[in-house]
């Protein structure tokens, strides 16, 4: 089982927000970010300036749960407690959020 902390998981929503980043190369809390609905995948064509054949990308895409959870989250950070609360396990919908390694 991987627990992460709340600022590890708004780390993530900030960086699939404001970043392309291809799935292949995720960190792995975008794992437990999808399963909860926070980001999903979109296909993306890349477009390169050397002629070719260039395989489309899936990169993750922050939903619109996952937007209200990373405001939330943005707000946490902007408080006084932020520094007691940003290395608590996330919690999502009151209950902890835990991704257990599939066999």
């Amino acid at each position: 089982m991987t627990t992460y902390s709340n600022e590890v998981v708004l780390e993530a929503l900030r960086r699939a927000q404001y970043r392309q980043v291809p799935w292949a190369k995720r960190p792995n809390v975008f794992d437990l970010l999808r399963a909860l609905g926070l980001l999903e995948l979109t296909r993306q064509r890349t477009v390169a300036p050397a002629p070719g054949f260039h395989a489309p990308v899936d990169i993750a895409v922050v939903t619109e749960r996952g937007k209200h959870e990373f405001l939330r989250l943005s707000r946490d950070e902007r408080s006084s407690d932020w520094d007691l609360r940003r290395a608590e396990p996330y919690t999502f919908g009151g209950q902890e959020a835990v991704l257990e390694a599939r066999v």
